[in-house]
């Protein structure tokens, strides 16, 4: 079965940034590019044609950094992002229970809520929380997913106390008289939102089948979990064995928990039933809107306080030498400038300590603050930068009060890593945002706070730059540039059909198009209803 797509802005990102009249696909792959008539001449009665009506094809976008199950299991849960103050949240969790027919003592999750866009501009606590239930514990995590708030049933299920200490690279919430008020961030969130049951797998198996459809409903081919443990590799293992993936899920381990995962493992390097692991994941710091990612500098109003690292320098010292050792690309979440420096800094002391020369092309997530210098050193070591860029937009004025003007317009600085010749990729950070790339093309291209302040305007980038972030340079983060990322004889056939063609349309309105179709491997996983 052959078919040839034809009559539209067939946009390939390969070198040349060419445009063609029509495509042939076989298989699955990528067959013949080019004019019309020549592909013509390998028409046959079994050949499909596809009229494209004028409208624009790309490659798949590759996302270049999500977390795909937690993506999954926020379906499930209760919606926080529209809240708009403490009240706003117990009666949107309240309404959820009762909908939901929650039993006692089930525990029950809402997402994404944003102190900042809150009445009471602070994170809620314990007492807040037992307003919904005193009898289910209660977990709301926060939108940068690096905190959280439980409430007292929940503190009694997960052990904790006044005599229970700080993690190291994490805190907890306290009252005045040490006793903890719900709160927690960074370390401290993180281990104990492990705690939290799973949902069980055959609803599990319904939400990871949704998720899948709405990645390919923003045009993504190729989905990211940034972040792999134990349990997670576990239930990958069985939606591969089960032939329950559609889309090419790319898996990062968990180095500290489950690193020992990664040698010899039938998953490493290539797809299984559209499974792989990439590599390693770590974590640095946290958040910059919630103001725990490490800067150099102080933040606005908080003293000498400049958030803090999850990792001592000798402890990331001896994880980059495991990667290496396996092999493995190691992917580090960096928001501040002083998350970065250690990050680059280590790499390069392990290095020149090894006398080695391969880096298996690491990755620094989100990069928000990352320095110009910094940047240099990053192309020293393949580094690539995978930049969280619609920060500009949903955080951007947070950021501009946090941080000041000045240094709120250098993060995501794209156009430094474009005037350097860098690789780079873009993020949503799903289920942070939405895994819309569309709206990242227009953050790049545009830099529009959600107050309409221009952050940065010198590190706008042109439409074709920002496209290839999520293309072809998205190939290259999963060392599948030679397969993916462009349209290509003997490349997958993983297309995305617009509406518009954003290469030609007004750069305003980017954000507006809309995906009409998209493709893996010649076959159609998302179509817009007539």
């Amino acid at each position: 079965m052959t078919t040839i797509y034809f009559n539209g802005q067939i946009v390939t990102m390969d070198k040349e940034n060419s445009t063609v009249q029509a495509i042939l696909v076989e298989n699955g792959r990528i067959k013949q590019v080019g004019e019309l008539d020549k592909i013509l001449t390998n028409k046959t009665e079994n050949t499909q044609m596809i009229d494209l009506q004028g409208k624009t094809m790309l490659p798949g976008f590759i996302d270049g950094h999500s977390h795909f199950v937690s993506l999954a299991n926020s379906l499930s849960q209760c919606q926080l992002g529209e809240a708009t103050s403490f009240d706003d949240i117990v009666q949107r969790m309240t309404h959820f229970i009762k909908e939901n027919a929650i039993q006692e003592n089930e525990w029950v999750t809402g997402v994404s809520y944003d102190h900042n866009f809150l009445k009471e501009k602070k994170h809620p606590t314990c007492e807040v929380l037992d307003k919904i239930s005193t009898t289910n514990p209660i977990l709301i995590i926060h939108a940068s997913s690096h905190m959280g708030i439980v409430n007292t049933k929940a503190l009694k299920v997960l052990g904790l106390d006044a005599n229970t200490k700080d993690l190291e690279g994490g805190r907890y919430g306290r009252r005045e008289d040490g006793t903890l008020n719900g709160y927690m961030e960074e370390n401290a969130f993180i281990s104990n939102q492990k705690k939290v049951p799973m949902i069980p797998f055959d609803k599990l198996l319904q939400l990871i089948e949704k998720a899948q459809s709405i990645y390919a409903s923003y045009g993504i081919t190729t989905v990211q979990d940034g972040f792999v443990p134990k349990e997670l590799y576990q239930l990958f293992d069985a939606l591969a064995k089960k032939h329950l993936l559609t889309l090419d899920i790319v898996g990062y381990l968990d180095l500290k928990g489950s690193g020992e995962l990664y040698k010899e493992n039938q998953y490493v390097g290539e797809y299984n039933n559209h499974f792989k692991i990439g590599g390693y994941k770590i974590f640095l710091d946290g958040s910059p809107q919630g103001k725990t990612a490490w800067m150099k500098e102080p933040y606005k109003h908080s003293g000498d306080y400049k958030g803090y690292p999850t990792l001592k320098d000798e402890e990331l010292y001896q994880l980059i030498e495991t990667a290496l050792d396996n092999h493995a690309q190691l992917l580090a979440h960096c928001n501040g400038d002083a998350a970065a420096e250690q990050y680059i800094t280590q790499f390069e002391q392990v290095l020149k300590n090894r006398n080695e020369k391969e880096t298996y092309r690491p990755v620094m997530i989100h990069a928000q603050f990352v320095e110009d210098k910094q940047l240099e050193r990053m192309k020293q070591l393949q580094m690539i930068p995978s930049f969280f860029n619609a920060h500009t937009y949903y955080w951007g004025d947070i950021h501009i009060e946090n941080v000041g003007f000045e240094r709120a317009s250098g993060i995501s600085p794209i156009k430094d890593a474009v005037n350097k010749d860098m690789i780079f990729t873009l993020h949503q950070d799903a289920p942070v945002i939405q895994p819309d790339m569309l709206k990242s093309i227009w953050c790049a291209v545009n830099r529009k706070t959600k107050n309409g302040i221009t952050l940065g305007e010198n590190q706008c980038v042109s439409v074709l730059e920002a496209l290839k972030g999520i293309t072809i340079y998205g190939a290259y983060q999963y060392f599948e540039e030679d397969k993916k990322g462009s349209i290509e004889v003997g490349k997958v056939a993983d297309f995305v059909i617009l509406d518009k063609n954003p290469l030609t349309c007004d750069k305003s309105e980017i954000d507006t198009i809309c995906v009409l179709e998209t493709i893996k491997e010649g076959n159609t996983v998302y179509k817009v209803e007539k």
